[in-house]
């Protein structure tokens, strides 16, 4: 029994942590919002592949809590209109938000 609750602790202690595994520093070109709540942006140094969303866009996906949607929506506003750079944490490998790569954070220096 305690090697079964082991290997469930541990499968989901995995799914857990899966999605936000790379950052990116870029200037933000293109913002466009939906009245979905979706957001998509674009970097100056945009990745140009992804396994397995749309890379076009960066997205703020609308399964996202709204005060943390509101939160990075914010500072991606500010960075653009300073002409700051970007730090972006996103997803490289899976967990889509909307088609478009998820971001899990939005930072700036």
């Amino acid at each position: 029994m305690r090697i079964l609750l082991g290997i469930i602790l541990l499968i989901a202690s995995i799914s857990a942590s899966a999605g936000y595994d790379k950052n990116l520093e870029g200037t933000i070109t293109h913002i466009y919002t939906y009245p979905t709540g979706l957001v998509l942006f674009k970097l100056s140094n945009q990745p140009s592949s992804h396994p397995g969303c749309n890379p076009v866009y960066f997205a703020i996906a609308t399964d996202v809590a709204e005060s943390a949607a509101n939160r990075m929506y914010s500072r991606l506003l500010t960075l653009h209109t300073t002409k700051t750079k970007a730090y972006i944490g996103y997803d490289s490998q899976g967990s889509c938000g909307n088609s478009y790569i998820r971001v899990h954070n939005i930072g700036g220096g």
